[in-house]
């Protein structure tokens, strides 16, 4: 593979994603080009969908999600805001605080102090002709509890105008204009919470306590425009904090204006004399940004004499099968031509959709078949694991493609269902001339976000992936970083953890390690009986630990759950990520518990972490049906809250988007990132490469189902 060529079509790929995030999707013109953009409610500084400073009871559309940077003295937040549901929005916060320092002058010289913090909305009730949107908000919750605060806001609109009211108690409750109605708690955490001086962790106990104070505001819309004008009445006593922030107004007003559909822009004014600002990027990639061209290749249909000549040469059959099949980049495994049957496994890694890559090789398998063949059955193979079986009637399947019956008349005529490995008992399997070699190499960043030093400290490197496949089953995976350029010398917080390094000594690892063996592990997988997958590692496992282990998971295929155990031994890695390793070892391992709802996913993992604790950790995400997925999770263990440290214990959240919603053809790459807010050694995962929930993935009969909208594309 040529590098140079590679980076060429790499920039052109990003230039084209950069050009679709900043601009909007149509290239035809039309009455709404001459019309003002509205990109539907704008964000607060502090990155939820309100006004200035306070929320209101207004949500952005499932999918969305959002990126912003605002600056208000002595406030620079930096956020990243998901609405998994049209009724639930969730923010993470990094928040500078410009007038304090991080600690002592002599621990952090000029360094100024920083704040990270989760905060949640819930929809209570939707907005109807006479009544208000009600919204339960959560600020701060689980962190540091500087900026906690607990509210119920009230949103109803009147055509351009939106009138925000609400009641708030801890941060935005500082102004004590009422009494606070939960007689009970008025005095608990009272001076504490107005302070913003209480006690982190998720400290529901403090929740409604202390001071309230009813808040309000107003959104108008320049319809002619596309402008939205802001104001409100902050209660949220900046003059009243650990430092003091002098105030000549308690009205903050702003305007927002849409620079396109990813972008809006907020200038306003805080505290009656401070200037403020703030970008947000803003997408929703639960739908496709781009519209797909990728068709079917067109597979010319042999003839009745044709047919007739392959169904006496089967050899000719199969190269046919081979060549046409590789043409859509699906790869023949085991094929038998049998009396009526003809029965396929295939591999690929273009589509996502298991529907879409079966639906396309029994098209070509139907053009290709002697005319005596009724069923169509193909296989779906991943990691040479086979995980389901589609059964097509070849009349019905004509049919669909020929436009006279739809999808779901066809999928009344299939079979799906799971069954034993059948491809090493195929009449026909393609040579395969091993060791098979594969490899990759691209630009990568690494990232240390969140930190005392700065939001974002980062590398850049070549990254480089290589996959040998020894047998079937039986693969060398290895991944290599490369330094180009990074910023972490910046870096000065060592840790002073109580329990042993597993993860706080990140910082070392990132100085010492810039040119890295990233991974370098042995992986077999092996299906033993139906619905049962097994996965055995040894080497390299991930950037801090080496080791041995396996993972067994049992996923009933018509069922919507999962089952699974892992167990390794692991010895951690020198700093500097070579073939080395430090004195600590441990033994770790989780039974696993997964459940499939609708639009959910539950996982359950509960059992021994890195540092030698017990507990659990849950997990809930939210995947769209193209692929795009918005997760939480959290763990708690045996440490207390005082040996974890800031936080109380672990919690993060992610979100994977493909890349195939930029594109017009389909691909099965995606862009992903995870956040932990803290890094910490309490509740810590190693780290798991192609674990079996993910490589049976999109296999199970709920997801064929769900997927069936994509099987004549």
């Amino acid at each position: 593979m040529n590098l140079k060529f590679q980076n060429l079509f790499l920039s052109k790929k990003l230039l084209l994603l950069v050009s679709l995030l900043l601009t909007s999707r149509g290239i035809s013109s039309s009455i709404d080009d001459y019309l003002p953009l509205d990109t539907g409610y704008s964000s607060s500084y502090f990155g939820d969908t309100g006004l200035a400073i306070l929320p209101t009871a207004r949500f952005q559309d499932e999918g969305t999600l959002k990126f912003g940077l605002s600056s208000f003295y002595p406030y620079e937040v930096t956020s990243i805001a998901a609405s998994p549901f049209p009724w639930m929005e969730a923010v993470f916060r990094y928040t500078e605080i410009k007038n304090e320092k991080y600690g002592p002058a002599s621990y952090s010289g000029n360094q100024t102090n920083k704040d990270k913090g989760f905060d949640f909305k819930f929809r209570l009730k939707k907005e109807t002709r006479y009544l208000p949107n009600v919204a339960l908000g959560l600020r701060d919750l689980a962190g540091e509890a500087r900026f906690s605060s607990e509210y119920f806001a009230f949103t109803k609109s009147f055509y351009d105008l939106d009138l925000t009211m609400g009641i708030a108690w801890g941060f935005l409750g500082r102004d004590e204009n009422i009494s606070n109605p939960f007689k009970s708690r008025a005095g608990e955490f009272a001076n504490t919470r107005a302070r913003g001086e209480s006690k982190g962790g998720f400290n529901y106990s403090q929740w409604f306590s202390g001071p309230a104070s009813i808040f309000g505001g107003l959104e108008y819309r320049f319809s002619r425009y596309g402008v939205r004008f802001k104001l409100e009445y902050d209660t949220s006593r900046p003059d009243y904090n650990v430092v003091i922030v002098p105030t000549s107004s308690r009205l903050n007003y702003s305007f927002t204006y849409p620079f396109s559909e990813f972008l809006d822009l907020s200038i306003g004014n805080t505290k009656g004399d401070t200037f403020s600002f703030s970008f947000t990027f803003k997408g929703n990639y639960s739908k496709q940004v781009v519209p797909k061209l990728d068709r079917a290749k067109p597979v010319a249909r042999l003839s009745k004499d044709q047919k007739a000549e392959i169904s006496q040469d089967k050899r000719k059959f199969y190269s046919s099968l081979i060549y046409n099949l590789k043409e859509e980049n699906i790869y023949l495994q085991g094929a038998t031509l049998k009396d009526d049957v003809l029965d396929l496994t295939i591999n690929q890694s273009r589509f996502r959709q298991q529907t879409l890559a079966s639906g396309r090789a029994a098209r070509i398998a139907s053009a290709l078949s002697p005319e005596t063949i009724e069923t169509i059955i193909v296989r779906n193979m991943n990691a040479d694991m086979e995980l389901n079986a589609i059964a097509f009637e070849a009349k019905e399947l004509d049919k669909a493609f020929q436009g006279t019956i739809d999808k779901e008349d066809l999928l009344n005529s299939t079979k799906i269902y799971s069954d034993e490995q059948k491809f090493n008992k195929a009449d026909f399997r393609p040579l395969v001339d091993f060791p098979e070699f594969r490899w990759q190499a691209s630009p990568a960043l690494r990232n240390h976000i969140g930190g005392p030093e700065a939001f974002y400290l980062g590398q850049l490197i070549i990254r480089a992936d290589t996959a040998t496949k020894l047998r079937r089953g039986l693969v060398l995976n290895a991944s290599f970083g490369a330094n180009i350029y990074n910023n972490f010398d910046q870096m000065d917080n060592p840790s002073y953890s109580s329990l042993p390094h597993v993860r706080s000594d990140i910082q070392e690892y990132l100085k010492e390690g810039k040119n890295n063996i990233i991974r370098m592990n042995l992986n077999y997988f092996n299906t033993p009986s139906k619905d049962i997958f097994t996965r055995l590692d040894f080497g390299i496992l991930e950037e801090m630990y080496g080791g041995f282990g396996g993972e067994i998971l049992y996923r009933p295929f018509d069922k919507n759950f999962g089952l699974g155990f892992t167990a390794h031994k692991v010895f951690q890695r020198d700093y500097n990520q070579r073939f080395t390793f430090r004195d600590y070892k441990i033994e770790t391992g989780h039974l696993q518990f997964f459940y499939d709802m609708p639009k959910i996913t539950l996982q359950v993992l509960a059992g021994k972490y890195l540092a030698g604790d017990i507990g659990a950790t849950v997990d809930i995400s939210r995947r769209f049906k193209n692929g795009y997925t918005l997760g939480v999770f959290a763990t708690k263990t045996n440490v207390s809250a005082e040996e974890f440290g800031e936080g109380g214990f672990d919690k993060g959240f992610y979100f994977s988007i493909p890349l195939d919603v930029f594109f017009t053809n389909y691909q099965t790459g995606q862009i992903t990132f995870g956040m932990h807010p803290l890094t910490r050694d309490g509740g810590a995962l190693l780290s798991q490469f192609h674990a079996l929930w993910g490589i049976t993935g999109n296999s199970e009969k709920r997801a064929l189902l769900n997927d069936w909208d994509y099987v004549l594309n």
